[in-house]
């Protein structure tokens, strides 16, 4: 049983990251993963269920990992989830994934409302890595741990694009955490100076 079902998400994904949530079909799906379409609905119920436990799944895996780097400190967190990055762009499949996510939910507000679930669940969990980071450096960013969370996901949705152009020199593997590193110190900075961002209240 629990062959099958990871038969079925591996399927799903090649099949996703290929046709795209609209062309993809259960049939195909089946069909790649060597079971009948039956075995989709019994176990996710609907084509649409079948993608969230997709992308639930990858989240959970990601989340694992960098949730093990945390244990270790901050900055072990930080290059876990730049690790979980690059491995995202070099991989056709999770990178077609990660667009069409974004995609999907745009065309579906059925998928919206679960993507948007999804992404409150990575940002919940970056601004516990932020409050985490905070606390080991003793310092005060000086805004709400979600919105550099919120730039944090930004970024790391921008940089697997940039990297799977693969455009020579314009993406060094440790951008995103000097990137990270930078935001961090800049807004310390900032606070301790009693100012705020530019443009803040």
């Amino acid at each position: 049983m629990a062959r099958t079902r990871a038969a079925l998400l591996a399927a799903a994904a090649d099949v996703f990251a290929e046709r795209g949530y609209d062309g993809a079909s259960v049939d195909e799906i089946a069909r790649a993963a060597g079971v009948s379409v039956g075995s989709i609905y019994s176990r996710f119920g609907s084509k649409q269920d079948l993608f969230r436990a997709l992308m639930t799944g990858y989240l959970e895996g990601d989340l694992d990992r960098v949730r093990s780097g945390m244990d270790t400190g901050p900055e072990q967190g930080l290059a876990e989830l730049e690790t979980v990055l690059l491995e995202t762009a070099r991989s056709r499949p999770a990178t077609l994934l990660d667009a069409e996510s974004w995609a999907a939910a745009m065309r579906s507000p059925a998928l919206r409302a679960a993507v948007s679930d999804h992404h409150r669940r990575v940002r919940a969990e970056a601004a516990a890595m932020v409050a985490r980071g905070r606390a080991a450096n003793g310092v005060d960013l000086g805004v709400p741990d979600e919105e550099v969370a919120t730039a944090m996901i930004a970024l790391f949705h921008g940089l697997v694009r940039e990297y799977r152009l693969g455009v020579p020199g314009e993406a060094p593997p440790d951008l995103y955490s000097r990137m990270v590193h930078a935001l961090a110190t800049g807004l310390a900075a900032l606070a301790a100076d009693g100012g705020g961002p530019p443009g803040g209240p």
